[in-house]
């Protein structure tokens, strides 16, 4: 099993990052700067920021990586409050949500290669939306899956 939060598969090649130092995160942006394609992958081997926006995996986890997450989404009142505004935006929500869970979420990464298991589809068929992504139940579809 993954270590949470401490262990990703990268999205290139499919092998694990050992640490969060190993890896990079990897995102494209159109020509009206709306964000999309999050990958993590290895730093260094699976790693082309010639090509894409790109961080530090690390700059995504804890309290501040949260914060950073988040102004994807908005660069809140104090810079609203001081005339700024973004230029960027998500271009895909759910797929950015993804991508915010598998770096703050225990479990979440491990248990996404799960989620299109019939068997777990039907069991979770009545949860509500949130039930599948708490860390009780993300760590059940990691284990028993």
């Amino acid at each position: 099993m993954l270590k949470p939060l401490k262990q990703w598969y990268c999205d290139v090649c499919g092998d694990i990052i050992q640490k969060p130092g190993d890896g990079y995160v990897l995102w494209k942006r159109d020509e009206k700067f709306s964000d999309y394609d999050f990958k993590i992958v290895h730093k260094k081997t699976c790693e082309d920021i010639t090509k894409h926006p790109s961080m530090s995996l690390e700059i995504f986890l804890g309290e501040d990586g949260v914060q950073y997450l988040l102004t994807f989404l908005s660069i809140g009142k104090i810079k609203k409050n001081i005339g700024q505004s973004s230029k960027w935006s998500v271009k895909d929500m759910d797929e950015f949500v993804d991508f915010f869970r598998r770096v703050q979420t225990p479990y979440y990464e491990e248990a996404r290669t799960k989620f299109g298991v019939a068997q777990l589809l039907n069991d979770l068929f009545t949860e509500n939306e949130t039930g599948p992504y708490l860390e009780g139940q993300l760590k059940n579809i990691a284990e028993k899956y």
